[in-house]
């Protein structure tokens, strides 16, 4: 049985060591075909560092002289292609995950990173700025192998994005990131092969002299599962250790005591896959997958080596109803793509750092792809919905406790004006920024509201012929089934009818669908309501009997 490669990188140390590795060599011989220039952007520890140290090995030459042609990758998918292994080119791998304290620190650190690259090639290099440097350093390794170079830069994006909350640091760094990167472009014909990771693109509008040439592949649906594990993937590499750590999980949670290997396989994918970039191509998280397979274990691996609490305060604070996507909010490649320095939209940023992925990919009616964002798996969704329910609630200004008693005795005592009273006042108390002309939003802004309310709330729940919109299981086994229709409607008395019948047609489609016989057994009382919303909020419930 092959190791885990925990905290492994480096791609010859993965091989020669005997690791599992998932053979991305398809992808790589794609990308090394034509002398290109990319960038990719991933979610941290996706394994980006590890797919550059597979072209630095590649381009870099069989290591071992007297070892057949395709060194490395001779059990690989492109050690059996018609890949020349005999050429051999300088490699440079810049790794900016750089201390950016101050500007003065980042330019003797790039500057450092530089001499110390040069060094092996036994070339010296000068110049007064750290861009200086680096075309002094692919113009020397040019002229002494009379060949072209390489280039591979890790984490470009990173003295950004580690001092985003203080922009004026900020644009100093971009100022110097900008003037390194654009030697790129002026080194162009000496660089057979360029590729550029980050996680975001925070910097990448203000680097666009510098980087815009990058074909971003990103979200092209040929590489989508460049990064990550495939189920494929996951099956084929991973097989012996699923049945190693099904001994050791049986009868833990979420594990059955009778479990299969497939019953085990079932949870990793809950918890750990439906990362996509294309809307076709899910991916599980491969950190996760392989601290669980360490660990034996479940848990919020890569929540808790992330270091973005207070990002995703931030973002909760500005839009909470982003951190559980939106089917209803399509989003274009330019927005998805789109970002600057203090203005990068909540979506955008939820989806570049792995809190959102693709959905679904549609069309635009005017023309143009559309995206829909989701929140991927369990461990995402562990953290995005507390945080959305406590950014709710800080939002209404209003105390759960006291929310559910007062919920509940409406519901009890089968009182449709208070309980319409209590529903409209917490759309009502929702800031007008966060209103959004859909019914996604008002099915949000409920989940979130009754989410503390007893054991369990669960939307879209799965019946024979349809979905309930939500279920609430409030203390004593008292079920709420509730459906919601909207309608934009007007600012006229018509409203106050429109909302009305709304929450008739939404009682009738519980009735109509048996929204409410899943639960029959299980309830000590089942409630069926039926609310109508319009546009900003307006609300009517009916309780059916």
């Amino acid at each position: 049985m092959k190791k885990l490669p925990i905290g492994m990188y480096t791609f010859e140390k993965l091989i020669k060591g005997g690791h599992v590795y998932a053979d991305k060599t398809r992808y790589v011989y794609e990308l090394v075909q034509t002398e290109g220039a990319f960038f990719l952007s991933r979610p941290r520890r996706f394994g980006k560092s590890l797919l550059l140290s597979t072209f630095e090995s590649l381009f870099s030459g069989p290591p071992e002289p007297d070892g057949t042609p395709q060194g490395l990758f001779k059990d690989l998918w492109i050690g059996q292609s018609d890949y020349d292994f005999s050429q051999k080119f300088p490699v440079v791998c810049l790794d900016m995950a750089l201390n950016s304290s101050t500007p003065e620190v980042l330019n003797a650190e790039i500057e450092d990173m530089l001499l110390k690259r040069a060094k092996p090639f036994g070339v010296e290099i000068d110049g007064p700025t750290p861009g200086s440097m680096l075309e002094s350093l692919i113009n020397c390794l040019a002229d002494k192998y009379n060949t072209k170079v390489v280039l591979l830069i890790d984490e470009y994006d990173s003295p950004v994005s580690d001092n985003i909350d203080n922009i004026a640091l900020v644009l100093k760094i971009r100022d110097i990131l900008k003037s390194f990167y654009s030697k790129l472009k002026s080194c162009d014909k000496q660089l057979r092969f360029v590729f550029v990771t980050g996680v975001t693109r925070y910097a990448f509008m203000g680097l666009s002299s510098g980087l815009n040439h990058l074909n971003d592949i990103t979200l092209t649906q040929k590489y989508a599962g460049i990064c990550g594990f495939t189920q494929d993937e996951f099956k084929t590499c991973f097989s012996d250790h699923l049945e190693v750590a099904l001994e050791g999980m049986r009868g833990m949670d979420p594990v059955p005591a009778d479990a299969t290997v497939a019953d085990l396989a079932d949870c990793f994918n809950k918890w750990y896959d439906g990362y996509s970039w294309d809307g076709k191509t899910r991916v599980l998280n491969p950190f996760s997958i392989l601290k669980c397979l360490e660990k034996t274990a479940f848990s919020n691996y890569w929540i808790q080596t992330n270091p973005s609490g207070s990002f995703l305060s931030k973002i909760a604070a500005r839009n909470p109803l982003a951190l559980l996507g939106d089917e209803a909010e399509k989003i274009s490649e330019e927005i998805l793509g789109l970002a600057e320095v203090g203005s990068l939209g909540p979506v955008p940023a939820l989806f570049q750092t792995g809190y959102l992925t693709v959905d679904k990919v549609t069309a635009f009616d005017g023309g143009g792809t559309a995206f829909t964002m989701k929140i991927p798996n369990l461990e995402i969704k562990r953290t995005n919905i507390p945080l959305f329910v406590d950014s709710i609630y800080s939002l209404l200004g209003c105390d759960p406790a006291t929310e559910r008693d007062t919920f509940k005795n409406a519901i009890m005592a089968r009182d449709q004006a208070r309980l319409t009273e209590i529903i409209d006042s917490v759309f009502a108390g929702l800031p007008a920024e966060h209103h959004a002309n859909n019914e996604s939003c008002y099915h949000k802004v409920l989940y979130g509201y009754c989410h503390k309310f007893g054991r369990i709330v669960i939307p879209e729940r799965k019946g024979a012929i349809g979905n309930s919109d939500l279920v609430v299981i409030l203390p004593g086994r008292l079920y709420a089934v509730i459906e919601l229709k909207f309608d934009a409607g007007d600012e006229t008395p018509k409203q106050v009818r429109l909302v009305s019948r709304l929450a008739l047609e939404a009682l009738e489609a519980i009735e109509k669908k048996d929204y409410w016989r899943p639960f029959q057994s299980e309830a000590n009382e089942l409630v069926k309501i039926g609310l109508g919303v319009s546009y900003r909020g307006q609300c009517q419930a009916r309780i059916g009997d």
